[in-house]
């Protein structure tokens, strides 16, 4: 996509409830110099402050989103690629590593497949649904296996019409785009038949009383 037409797309999706973001060309980092934030781990080749700035900068603008003018300032002039934001407005985004897992897993959830918004990345899909409360973005479970990831509060993913560096791309479904259909709401990832942890995982961590807290 033609930069002159990436401010027209980003404002089409933020009026469908999508906040898209600048990623570097050719690549899947935020372009923190595109957004206005001074990208410290480019300066000290710092690993971890590169995922603490990439966290930290899509969970803020999930709890307290750009402006369109905002979204506009980003993409004037840009050439590098698209992603979009998980958490806005419950946005949970199903990152499926391979076509295989997210085939088995669709098998049990036909009514998905063709009723929310759906792109092919270079190894397997993204499914693009709502949720009636927050969820963390973490990784993604069917059964025991292990599948992908779930992109939603500090997190996201890379969206149509990135082009890799290796040329492979990421591109939406026939008539599953953002502009086609609304992403169906759901309950959670349990009434998906996933988990962001193994089974086991999460029986050992319920009965060791881990990562539960009393409400105050």
């Amino acid at each position: 996509m033609k930069a002159e037409v990436l401010p027209d797309y980003a404002a089409g999706l933020l009026k469908r409830g999508y906040i898209c973001l600048p990623l570097r060309a050719g690549g899947k980092h935020l372009d923190l110099d595109a957004m206005g934030y001074e990208p410290l781990h480019l300066q000290t080749l710092r690993k971890d402050l590169k995922e603490l700035a990439f966290t930290s900068v899509a969970f803020q603008l999930a709890q307290k989103p750009p402006s369109s003018e905002e979204i506009a300032r980003w993409f004037h002039d840009f050439s590098g690629n698209v992603g979009i934001l998980g958490g806005y407005s419950n946005l949970m985004i199903l990152d499926f590593d391979n076509e295989a897992g997210c085939q088995t897993w669709l098998g049990a959830h036909r009514r998905i497949a063709d009723g929310t918004p759906m792109a092919k990345s270079p190894g397997g899909y993204h499914v693009y649904l709502r949720t009636r409360e927050p969820t963390v973005s973490s990784s993604l479970h069917f059964g025991m296996r292990r599948v992908g990831h779930v992109k939603a509060l500090g997190g996201y993913v890379v969206a149509s019409p990135s082009v890799l560096k290796d040329s492979s791309s990421y591109r939406w479904l026939d008539k599953q785009s953002p502009f086609d259909v609304e992403p169906l709401q759901v309950d959670n990832l349990a009434s998906l038949s996933l988990s962001p942890v193994s089974p086991l995982k999460h029986h050992y961590d319920r009965l060791l009383k881990r990562g539960f807290f009393e409400r105050q």
